[in-house]
């Protein structure tokens, strides 16, 4: 079997890279001590301890030290600097609830940086290491390729291209092959695998690839199926799952890992605690200032649509009077935006409260309580109602394939200025597509900005 998973290589790396890191530790305690009065090396062990934990459980699931993967080289760069700006800021946080004598900023920023430069320089010289040993041919795995199609013409292409795999065809051959043919290649070849390459569509009946499945099984070569399932979507990402004691294929379009949700959500409490805050602060004036200009509750409460169509109860405080619902079908010829939205500049429903709330966003701070019960973001798309999911198109649904957010890509990209819901949508999606931690901040950022420029929302 072709070696893409060895747990042996994948440990020796781990403990290489804890030693590095380790030595990167002790360097950095060196160089600061002259210049900073430092305590004892050892009573700083929750720095390293902390630090490497973080680094161990970001590398490990970003595929850090899966050196004998086809795809390790592909953006390694990019994904040590995305470990270590995780591992760093998880473990400055943990550091700051610690008393100051365990801690010392200079001596953990060197650490984190040595850090960086050893192990980038580990993985810079694994990685020429590995591909000089594979473009000479040295310990490739021969393949033979059954199948026809374009999916079984594209994977022999990949391998030609890519010597680094580590991996050489040796025979094509088509799946109308006879068992007892297949048999006799296997007796007469040194194989390590067999690659299937099934296409959606055959262009003659009667074909099957059990038979030759079975002479692999029998011969104990492993064999790997290429189903060309990804290419009947365009843009979904497909993953293999054991499930009910079965294997599965699963597309879906958002493409978080769990680390990244974990990061995203640990964001989302982080900041919505702060913001509670201010919650708390403004509740008694801004209570206050609501009941005494319109009658009706100080909360406005409403049902939204969320992730993936789970609906909620969203809150709000009150900017528009008691019976604004039920004049919103009188408004609707007076609508702004064309699709499902409804939006109008002068909203006579609004009140003199509620417009000074909407200048600045205030009415929107209440959602933080959603945030906190897992229902919204703080970043993400804006929640709509039943009624507009109700006339959203096909490809608008997406939209609703990950938790609203408090704010998002298009309030900060034109805000009140965009009334094409098309084009809010496309906005979404360019944010689902290329979500990151930095784009939230981002974002967050932009909004606080566009809170205090002339030309509000409305």
């Amino acid at each position: 079997m072709l070696k893409e998973h060895s747990s042996f290589v994948k440990q020796s790396i781990a403990i290489l890279d804890c030693f590095l890191l380790i030595v990167a530790f002790y360097l950095s305690y060196l160089f600061i001590v002259p210049y900073r009065k430092l305590d004892p090396i050892l009573n700083y062990w929750l720095m390293i301890v902390g630090f490497m934990g973080f680094y161990l459980y970001f590398a490990w699931t970003r595929s850090l030290f899966s050196i004998m993967h086809f795809n390790w080289m592909r953006g390694l760069l990019s994904r040590i600097v995305m470990i270590f700006i995780s591992a760093a800021l998880l473990g400055a946080a943990i550091l700051y609830l610690f008393p100051d004598d365990r801690n010392s900023r200079y001596l953990y920023l060197t650490f984190a940086y040595l850090s960086f430069v050893f192990i980038s320089l580990e993985k810079i010289i694994v990685k020429r290491i590995i591909a000089r040993v594979r473009l000479k041919n040295e310990n490739n795995s021969p393949v033979i390729i059954v199948g026809r199609g374009r999916i079984a013409a594209q994977i022999s292409q990949e391998i030609g291209c890519n010597p680094q795999w580590g991996i050489r065809v040796i025979r094509k051959l088509d799946l109308s092959i006879e068992p007892r043919a297949l048999e006799e290649v296997l007796k007469n070849c040194y194989v390590e695998e067999v690659f299937f390459c099934v296409p959606r569509k055959l262009t003659r009946d009667g074909i099957t690839i059990d038979p030759l499945l079975q002479i692999c099984e029998e011969m104990g070569r492993p064999a790997r199926v290429f189903l060309n399932i990804s290419g009947a979507t365009y843009f979904a990402r497909w993953e293999y799952h054991h499930f009910m004691e079965r294997p599965t294929l699963i597309s879906h379009t958002v493409e978080l890992d769990p680390d990244q949700l974990f990061l995203k959500r640990s964001f989302d409490v982080f900041g919505a605690i702060i913001a509670s805050i201010f919650l708390v602060i403004l509740y008694p004036f801004l209570a206050i200032a609501i009941k005494v200009t319109s009658k009706g509750p100080v909360f406005f409460k409403q049902v939204r649509v969320g992730k993936n169509g789970k609906r909620f109860v969203i809150y709000k405080f009150r900017s528009m009077k008691n019976d604004a619902d039920k004049k919103k079908k009188e408004l609707e010829k007076l609508n702004q935006c064309d699709g499902a939205f409804f939006k109008i500049k002068e909203d006579p429903r609004v009140t003199a409260v509620g417009k000074l709330m909407r200048k600045f966003s205030i009415d929107e701070i209440p959602q933080v309580i959603n945030v906190l019960k897992g229902e919204m973001s703080l970043v993400g798309t804006r929640p709509p109602t039943p009624d507009e999911v109700a006339q959203y198109q096909k490809w608008h649904h997406r939209r609703i394939s990950i938790r609203p957010g408090i704010t998002g890509l298009w309030q900060v990209s034109g805000r009140s200025k965009i009334t094409n819901f098309d084009e809010i949508v496309k906005l979404d999606l360019n944010y689902i597509d290329n979500w990151s931690i930095w784009l939230d901040i981002k974002i967050i950022l932009k909004t606080i900005l566009v809170i205090f420029e002339r030309d509000t929302a409305y």
